[in-house]
């Protein structure tokens, strides 16, 4: 068993992960002792999204984190959970990433392995990043690096810390120049590039094809930000040679989509356009990849003068994150079924091992670490489904979990009812009294709401001043006269302590079904609801059943 583990890291080691994780599989059918078998399936999830298959990684890493906490083994129940809140990055799941990042960096401590603590941090900033908190992301990396700096530090760590460095510093600078911010754009792109030159000397020397492939790529990434001329061109070439020939796709893509770029600032659009073009008919880009092509080509069409294709493109484009956003929906919620499956095996190891544990003298401790990591991390995920100017749900939160309360309603058989809400002549609040004015009407709005609804009934703002109401085992007539209390309290709220004589009034649209409705007919049926009592007169409520 030794001996495979350490061929596999072997392999790992030198970018041939599909060899690494074909062996690791093969120890899979084998009879297998608990700490042997999370060992596999830990290293299995370290491996497995680099080659893009995050469903298997999700399984292994749950799995592991369910052996290691039956065995009591903190070195591998951290790299477990470093590998799993890694998972959750990939599916967009900030809050789980968060969390179980931080679990995994506490079993680190709590193991003395510095090595662990390091990984837990460089994942740490990664999904910070991934978060659209770039910054946060490059001091939670740094930290990481510092510790991979030391002398018991292996190359691996080193390089992903650096590699990851050069690519969240790249998300600054663009950050920065959406922002025309010219000095944090200038100061993130010196940053990138040293990052990646010292990522690139790294790789070769550990003689890691896909280290050295990965960081050539932002190297590249960073020179063509610099100056997108056809000097950059031997990096694109080395790296895209790596990547044909150890079949790492996405690396190919982005060698030929940066190609085309550097063609493209040079003005040779004509042959830019057909590269980008032929790219785009293969079946090999992700859906990341795939909107930058789309991006490249609306501009490159745009410059050309060819509106036409320039708008064809541009529809392409917001079709694709459209369609990103339902196909991360539908990920998050299979995470979610996969992450059920252990948790009552994760529940009853967790405590065996607190029954285990003998450093009793350290519990205090540890529980108000613990505490102070769990809040950060609630608070990190209340950012991303949380609507900052008033306190509720936004429309990510809404379209996450109504699928999950209709099912919740057929289960129980018990009936729906789903409810839009939208401020009356609100544009002309905003244009006569200014936006501030305007956004403490949303807040009091939200307020009214909170206070005449029950705690389990879904409040969102899903819109400018477009609100969705859930009420689940509530009758329709219930519902419609919910729906009516709420706007006498809107109607006679004293809106004049925020400008005198201002009268504020919303029109509802309610939806009834029964159990098992499907959520998006039930969210159309309100809104032609709304559209009914907006034409109606407003200051109304209009009910529709299904």
């Amino acid at each position: 068993m030794k001996a495979q583990l350490a061929q596999a890291r072997h392999l790992a080691a030198r970018g041939e992960y599909a060899k690494a994780t074909a062996l690791l599989r093969s120890q899979l059918d084998l009879p297998l002792r608990d700490r042997d078998r999370a060992r596999i399936l830990a290293l299995l999830a370290h491996h497995l999204p680099r080659q893009g298959e995050l469903h298997e990684a999700l399984r292994r890493a749950s799995e592991a984190v369910a052996l290691s906490s039956k065995i009591d083994d903190a070195a591998l129940m951290s790299a477990s959970l470093i590998s799993l809140g890694y998972v959750y990055a990939q599916y967009l799941m900030g809050r789980e990433a968060l969390d179980t990042t931080w679990q995994g960096l506490h079993e680190a401590r709590r193991a003395g392995r510095p090595d662990l603590e390091a990984w837990a941090l460089n994942r740490l900033g990664l999904t910070c990043a991934s978060l659209g908190h770039p910054e946060q992301g490059c001091h939670y990396t740094e930290q990481a690096l510092e510790i991979a700096q030391g002398p018991q530090a292996d190359h691996e760590l080193r390089f992903s810390c650096l590699n990851n460095l050069a690519f969240i510093w790249l998300q600054v600078h663009e950050e920065a120049r959406r922002e025309q911010d010219r000095r944090r754009a200038g100061r993130a792109l010196e940053q990138a590039t040293h990052c990646a030159e010292q990522s690139l000397r790294l790789g070769r020397q550990m003689d890691s094809r896909f280290c050295t492939a990965i960081a050539l790529s932002n190297l590249a990434e960073a020179r063509l930000f610099e100056a997108p001329s056809p000097e950059v061109l031997p990096l694109i070439e080395e790296y895209e040679a790596l990547a044909r020939t150890h079949g790492y796709p996405d690396l190919q893509v982005q060698a030929r989509l940066q190609r085309a770029l550097i063609l493209s600032a040079n003005g040779r659009l004509g042959e830019a356009i057909a590269e980008l073009r032929a790219l785009d008919q293969q079946a090999g880009p992700t859906p990341r990849r795939r909107r930058q092509l789309c991006r490249a080509l609306y501009l490159a069409y745009k410059d050309q003068g060819q509106f036409e294709q320039a708008l064809h493109y541009h529809e392409t484009l917001a079709e694709l994150e459209r369609q990103v956003a339902r196909d991360t929906m539908a990920l998050q919620t299979e995470a979610m079924l996969i992450r059920q499956e252990f948790r009552h095996a994760q529940a009853r190891a967790e405590h065996a091992l607190q029954d285990a544990r003998q450093a009793r003298e350290r519990a205090s401790q540890l529980e108000r670490e613990q505490a102070q990591l769990r809040e950060q991390a609630a608070e990190w995920g209340r950012m991303a489904h949380e609507d900052a100017l008033t306190g509720l749900h936004n429309r990510r939160h809404a379209e996450f979990a109504l699928p999950l309360l209709l099912e919740r309603a057929r289960t129980d058989a018990v009936p729906v009812a789903l409810a839009m809400l939208d401020i009356d002549h609100f544009k002309h609040v905003n244009d006569t009294l200014g936006h501030g004015t305007g956004d403490r009407v949303l807040q009091q709005v939200a307020l009214l709401l909170r206070s005449q609804l029950r705690g389990a009934d879904l409040i969102a703002r899903v819109g400018g001043e477009e609100f969705m109401l859930v009420f689940v085992g509530t009758p329709p007539d219930l519902a419609l006269e919910v729906c009516e209390r709420l706007l006498r309290a809107v109607r006679a709220h004293g809106w004049g302590s925020l400008a005198p004589a201002l009268r504020i009034t919303v029109s509802m649209g309610l939806a009834c079904g029964e159990p098992g409705q499907d959520p998006r007919a039930l969210v159309e049926a309100a809104d032609q609801a709304l559209y009914g009592a907006k034409r109606g007169g407003r200051d109304q409520v209009v009910l529709q059943r299904l």
